[in-house]
This record gives structure tokens, C-alpha cells and sequence, in this order.
């Protein structure tokens, strides 16, 4: 009679970190079994006990940055004003400390590999839909609540603030000291002070 193999005794959330770490520091190509299972402290066993493939462990790891970013902004829907909701969640797309910094590395080297591979494509799309649906809500809401500037289009708004904080956060992540934080949250805040 063969006995099951026990699981390791890590978490794999413990597992898809160490992979956000790695690729944060060193990038995709970095990522193999051997270095998320130093980088966890375990063996590469316990790695492949969780993710038989390195593909299973980049969409894992890619999910988690996804989630942390979504339950950040899930917080901040109690804001009473759609104007402070939209702009709290635009701003947590903005490296503008170490968590987010790392974060948008990720994000970065996984939207480019998502272009050849359909699962993380389909994580991406995933993403953006979320983001642009909580931008459409917010800015509806305040047409109703006669918050917005007159005549908006929420939908056209939403993908127009998305694309604007994508774009800032991708230059101050790639041109470090051509556009500061404090001129990135000056352009943001401007956009969202137009639709409002």
C-alpha cells in the first residue's frame, strides 16, 4: 500500500511571495524552481509539490499581486465623496512607496510576458476590467449625485483615468527622475479634479 506524500509544510501564498520577491529584484527571466525555493527557505520539492510548472507558479504569483492590490482597494470604498475614492484608487496604481514600487515591478514584467501567454492575458484582462468597472461605479455615482462635471461619459472617464495612472506609474517606475511623484500626483489629481 503507497502512502500519499505529506504536503510540505509551507503555504503556497508563502511560495507565489517569494515568487513577487524574485522578479521584484531580478526579474521574470530570474524565476525558476531553484531560486523561489531559496528565496521561500524550502526545497525545490516543496515548490513543485504546489506547482508542477513554472507557468503555474508565474500565474499564482501574478494572482497575488492582483489580489493585494484589489483588497487595498476594496478598503476604500466606504469613501462618503466618489471624488476621494476615485482618486485614493487611482494613486494605489502609483509606485509611490516600497510596496507599490514592487508591486508595479511584477505587474510590468507579467503584462509583458501576458502578451504570449493566454492565461496571464486572461489575468490582465481580469485586472483592468475590475479597475475600470470600480472607476465606472464611482464616477456614475457621482453624475447622480451631481458631483461630476457636467455631460461626462463615466465609462469613457474610467478608461481615460486608468490609462492616465497606468502611463504615470510606468514612468516613474522606467525613468526614474524624468517625472517625479509629486509631479505624477499633480497630473492625476488635476485629471480627477476636471471630471469633478
Amino acid at each position: 500500500m503507497s502512502q500519499v506524500p505529506r504536503p510540505p509544510r509551507i503555504a503556497e501564498a508563502d511560495l507565489t511571495d517569494a515568487v513577487v520577491r524574485v522578479v521584484a529584484e531580478r526579474g521574470l527571466d530570474a524565476v525558476s524552481v531553484r531560486t523561489v525555493a531559496r528565496a521561500a527557505g524550502v526545497s525545490a520539492g516543496a515548490v513543485q509539490y504546489y506547482f508542477p510548472t513554472k507557468d503555474a507558479l508565474l500565474q499564482a504569483a501574478y494572482r497575488r499581486v492582483i489580489d493585494r492590490v484589489t483588497e487595498r482597494a476594496t478598503r476604500l470604498l466606504p469613501a462618503a465623496r466618489a471624488k476621494d475614492f476615485v482618486r485614493a484608487l487611482l494613486l494605489e496604481l502609483l509606485p509611490l512607496d516600497e510596496e507599490r514600487e514592487a508591486e508595479l515591478r511584477v505587474g510590468l514584467a507579467f503584462t509583458a510576458r501576458s502578451v504570449v501567454s493566454p492565461p496571464l492575458a486572461e489575468l490582465y484582462a481580469e485586472g483592468y476590467r475590475a479597475l475600470v468597472e470600480a472607476l465606472e461605479g464611482a464616477l456614475r455615482r457621482a453624475v447622480v449625485q451631481g458631483e461630476a462635471a457636467p455631460g461626462i461619459d463615466p465609462r469613457r472617464e474610467a478608461v481615460a483615468a486608468a490609462a492616465l495612472a497606468d502611463g504615470l506609474a510606468g514612468h516613474l517606475l522606467c525613468a526614474p527622475g524624468a517625472l517625479t511623484p509629486n509631479e505624477a500626483v499633480g497630473a492625476l489629481d488635476a485629471h480627477v479634479d476636471r471630471l469633478m
